[in-house]
């Protein structure tokens, strides 16, 4: 059976969502209805439609009478942000640990072979897309839909700057190290080891990234 094509909606989602995480359209930078219209050769419908979604996975802002713009924040309030999700990550890995089904202790362990190859092979791009599926099912091997869904969200936020520690080309391989002493842990059933271990993982990698974060210009500075 033939696989269903994605609606015009999905596709110019796929691309202002690839653009924006990217780099090609900048944290802040102003996402015009009309533009974008003409840009993709729509009606202004689908384009609001469009820009609600990225709106609901937290990566465009929309303000009434100003419009929609991507998600730029304070370093304040990244570092803010990434300090919430290292505790809602040790939590999921530790509640994983104990609540994870074989289906997903399975696919854990998949995920996390496919990302050594990435790793060696220095494929950016395919390590960071292997990362965010395994931290996902770490999520939802936790079994707490609150936890998953606010987890996500400010994942979903941070996406837009958390890809560059990946960009030290020794990163990757150091990240899977890392996952290695977790994943094990939570194959293992062992909360508290999968707990502290994902802590160190993202204390690490936060380090570097807060250390980037904190060098940007301040919000609404746009030399």
């Amino acid at each position: 059976m033939q696989a269903e094509k994605p609606s015009r909606v999905t596709e110019m989602r796929q691309v202002l969502e690839q653009e924006i995480l990217g780099g090609i359209i900048a944290p802040g930078e102003r996402l015009d209805e009309r533009a974008l219209a003409e840009r993709f050769g729509v009606s202004r419908t689908p384009v609001r439609e469009v820009l609600s979604q990225l709106g609901s996975s937290g990566l465009v802002t929309i303000k009434p009478g100003a419009g929609a713009s991507v998600l730029r924040m304070s370093a304040k309030q990244l570092v803010g942000m990434m300090e919430v999700l290292v505790e809602l990550e040790s939590l999921a890995a530790s509640l994983a640990a104990r609540r994870m089904g074989i289906a997903g202790r399975k696919r854990l362990l998949e995920v996390h072979e496919a990302s050594r190859a990435a790793a060696e092979a220095s494929d950016i791009e395919a390590y960071d897309n292997l990362n965010r599926e395994l931290h996902e099912l770490i999520y939802a091997g936790s079994r707490n839909e609150h936890l998953e869904h606010q987890a996500k969200l400010i994942r979903s936020r941070l996406r837009i700057y958390r890809q560059y520690p990946f960009q030290h080309t020794a990163r990757p391989l150091k990240s899977y190290t890392e996952h290695d002493l977790f994943v094990k842990a939570i194959l293992e059933g062992d909360g508290e080891a999968a707990r502290r271990h994902m802590h160190d993982h993202m204390t690490t990698g936060g380090s570097i990234w807060v250390d980037m974060v904190v060098s940007m210009p301040p919000v609404g500075d746009h030399d």
